[in-house]
């Protein structure tokens, strides 16, 4: 208990006294149920957060980086807030064993090995705080899994969505956090790279990480750009990771020398590479435009405006690509030469490319410079620094390393010690950072070895700024429901660019990729929601059921469901305000759950789409089909979308 109270003591201290108790119980919840997890055979616990009440974990892996594989207990802690009060039954489909408590009664008990459970009896939840403590233990075998759904007699099974759960933050929950910020910064400093001794083989994705390859580097960047750089990163951007290699006296001109070292390594001539069509020219006001359509603001300011934590600002454009051409390249492939790169591909053509770098390169100077200057003293300076100085450690290049440090369990000197004119690599690590980082390689080091694909997702989508396009911009859905909408497959054809035919090709919004990151992202959104990393098998499409779905998608005694979508190749017929998927798209795409719950109500998922509840109460309008059972013909409706571009389209009016 001690040790616990000085590590929350240090935690409150370096993290500015986070966790101040506030004078209203509400203001002292923060988002999300904390989440213990503990290994049933080796005893190991984890302290954490989860924003979702729900979880899977395939058989064999870990709940937890800190957890080691084998049966584990999940014991979830928190409150559901709710603006009214309001009568709710609960059900849940699992694979374990979940006991619930709701306000200090148990309303829940029950074991699965699969299926949905019985529901609850209607249970009343207050207004504001409701206390929510709950177990989950894994099965034996097979993966381990829960969804918990509640209903009222207004709308039917849904998730409990994430705004509604929050948690009170204590020493446990600053622990966890505590180790998964130094795990993170481990991965994102590239540590093992260098420290190579005893550097686990596999496990968390991001101990993959590179860094821009030198290999023609010459032709991308400016040569006083990359001299500034590499004399202090952080001097030109706050949040970088790489480490200052050079001091003293001799430091501007070994920055000089390595500058122009690089700058020799050219590549492909972008100005005879690029061709000089005038049709592909655009002007600035069209990049301007660009630039607002694709939401580049999310992530980045420009010259003129203030900047704001956790955006790169693009004053530095201009020395740092000197050509437009060069900036336009790089827009059209950003992951080329730096997989892991955190700026999407929006899979820009060579005119948006070239009109969107003319716009960047209007609000900031270019460096009137010689990339082509040879001076062969210096690039051969240039080259030994390079190979001795620890730059092959994470840029890849056809050269000679010859920089090696101790082992990183020897964490007392070097990096991690207090800054001082003695250290060699000097990151600018903060009292903050230091701290996190040698607690975690204290307490978590073999957490390294192992990956978690939710906690990969969550991590990768706070760096990557997703929610400040999700929710935030026109028709781009809110990033909360993802995870239990799509179905991990789709999404991950999706985030790699390989999805051939877009959902919405008419929106000016686009969802870019990210090379180094689909599939992790895509299995990590699924599990976080409680579904499968793989969509399970689904039953073989019932013919008669499909053709029943024809008809209620027609015009003549259906739903007349293309007068907004398209059906393969039938267009839509008369689009009032705005226009939906193409159904034969739809299959490939959604979750069944997912469609299942938005055929039921529309509204309830996303208040803000155009398409109507065609059921109430269970029951649909169309009383001669399926006796106008809701359940009935929704089941038909997703036999029928399920195939896909074999679907048959309902005859159009007139035919």
């Amino acid at each position: 208990m001690k040790v616990c109270r000085i590590i929350l003591l240090i935690w409150t201290f370096v993290f500015s006294n986070v966790f101040e108790a506030a004078e209203e119980e509400v203001a002292e919840l923060s988002s999300g149920l904390a989440v213990t997890f503990r290994s049933v055979n080796g005893g190991q616990v984890d302290h954490t957060v989860r924003p979702n009440f729900m979880l899977y974990v395939p058989d064999g892996e870990s709940p937890s980086p800190f957890i080691p594989p084998g049966i584990f207990t999940a014991e979830w802690e928190g409150s559901i807030n709710l603006d009214l009060r309001d009568r709710f039954v609960f059900q849940a489909e699992l694979n374990g064993k979940l006991d619930l408590e709701l306000n200090g009664k148990l309303v829940l008990e029950v074991t699965g090995d699969g299926g949905v459970t019985e529901p609850t009896k209607r249970i009343r939840l207050n207004s504001r705080v409701n206390t929510l403590k709950a177990v989950y233990t894994s099965p034996e075998k097979g993966d381990a899994f829960f969804r918990l759904y509640w209903a009222t007699p207004d709308y039917f099974n849904e998730p409990i969505p994430a705004r509604f759960l929050k948690h009170i933050p204590n020493d446990n929950t600053a622990n966890g956090a505590l180790l998964r910020y130094g795990r993170q910064l481990i991965a994102e400093h590239r540590c093992f790279k260098c420290h190579s001794t005893g550097a686990p083989k596999s496990g968390m994705p991001e101990l993959a990480m590179d860094a821009p390859a030198f290999s023609g580097i010459g032709s991308r960047r400016g040569i006083k750009w990359m001299m500034s750089w590499v004399l202090n990163p952080k001097k030109l951007r706050p949040s970088a990771k790489m480490p200052v290699m050079l001091h003293g006296v001799n430091a501007a001109s070994d920055a000089k020398a390595i500058a122009t070292y690089i700058a020799s390594l050219k590549g492909v001539n972008l100005n005879k590479a690029h061709t000089q069509d005038s049709n592909l020219l655009l002007s600035v006001s069209e990049g301007r435009t660009l630039y607002q359509q694709m939401n580049c603001a999310a992530c980045h300011t420009i010259a003129g405006e203030q900047d704001v934590e956790g955006k790169l600002s693009l004053y530095q454009i201009g020395k740092k690509f000197i050509q437009p051409d060069w900036l336009s390249a790089f827009l059209q492939n950003p992951q080329e030469h730096y997989k892991w790169i955190g700026m999407p591909n929006f899979s820009l053509n060579e005119k948006e490319s070239r009109g969107l770098a003319s716009y960047l390169f209007s609000l900031t100077s270019s460096e009137n410079q010689d990339q082509t200057e040879v001076n062969e003293g210096l690039i051969s300076r240039g080259k030994k620094l390079v190979s001795s100085k620890g730059c092959l450690n994470c840029h890849k290049l056809q050269l000679k390393n010859e920089f090696s440090v101790q082992p990183i369990s020897d964490y007392g000197k070097g990096c991690l010690d207090e800054p001082s004119d003695k250290q060699l690599v000097r990151f600018g690590f903060s009292t903050k950072e230091r701290f996190a980082l040698k607690y975690f390689l204290k307490q978590g080091m073999d957490s390294l070895s192992r990956s978690n694909w939710a906690e990969f997702a969550l991590r990768q989508t706070t760096g990557l700024n997703c929610k400040n396009c999700h929710g935030q911009m026109e028709s781009v859905p809110s990033f909360e429901v993802l995870g239990g909408k799509l179905k991990p497959e789709w999404v991950e054809s999706l985030l790699s660019g390989n999805l051939l035919n877009k959902p919405r090709p008419w929106l000016q919004a686009r969802m870019p990729a990210f090379s180094a990151r689909p599939d992790y992202l895509a299995k990590g959104l699924a599990m976080l929601h409680g579904h499968s990393p793989s969509t399970p098998k689904e039953p073989v499409v019932d013919l008669d059921k499909a053709g029943i779905g024809r008809k209620l998608v027609s015009s003549n005694g259906g739903f007349f469901c293309f007068s907004c979508h398209a059906i393969g190749t039938l267009k839509p017929a008369q689009v009032f305000d705005a226009q939906g998927i193409n159904l034969a798209q739809v299959g490939d795409r959604l979750l069944p759950e997912y469609f299942r719950r938005w055929m039921r109500n529309p509204l309830r998922v996303d208040p803000q789409t155009k398409m109507p509840a065609y059921f109430n109460q269970g029951q649909s309008a169309l009383f001669d089909i399926l006796d106008g059972s809701a359940e009935q013909q929704i089941e038909a409706l997703h036999h029928y979308i399920r195939q896909g571009s074999l679907m048959v389209p309902p005859e159009a009016p007139g035919q």
